[in-house]
């Protein structure tokens, strides 16, 4: 009885010194985690100031270096307005007219780009209908069947 106290003692101190140990361990991993993430953090907000600084410095003495694929969505934009101008203005340089705005009902053609401004209705698209919007219901299906769920006949 003494022999197994004792056993049992010695077995419950090494069971604590072990979960000591584990909880010492994970402790240790979470600091060095924390460590971690500072130390990359550090150098990750170094990174940007060095950027910075040489994008200040080549800004001082030359051009800033711009973004290719912003340059060309720029160059894109201003093509884009450029040829809508032209669409819409004469080769005199006047704006087309709208049907209505004289009240004449012609639009004004002369030597516009592509056709753009002409009154031929064959050339127009027809206009557009309103779709209609109904509720349609649907048939349920028998989920017992898929299931393979067979029911009974009623008895009434």
């Amino acid at each position: 009885t003494d022999e197994e106290r004792l056993d049992r003692l010695e077995r419950e101190m090494e069971e604590r010194s072990a979960m000591e140990e584990l909880e010492a361990k994970v402790v240790d991993a979470k600091q060095e985690m924390a460590i971690a993430d500072a130390l990359d953090e550090i150098r990750t907000r170094n990174a940007r100031n060095e950027r910075a600084a040489a994008a200040g410095a080549g800004a001082a003495g030359e051009e800033k270096e711009i973004d290719p694929v912003d340059e060309e969505r720029r160059r894109v934009e201003r093509e884009d307005e450029e040829r809508a101008k032209r669409a819409f203005q004469t080769e005199s340089g006047e704006k087309v007219r709208r049907i209505g705005e004289e009240g004449d009902g012609v639009e004004e053609e002369e030597g516009g780009v592509e056709g753009v401004g002409t009154s031929d209705k064959a050339t127009m698209p027809p206009p557009q209908t309103v779709p209609e919007f109904r509720r349609v219901v649907k048939k349920k299906k028998d989920l017992g069947k898929a299931l393979g769920i067979k029911r009974k006949p009623a008895l009434v």
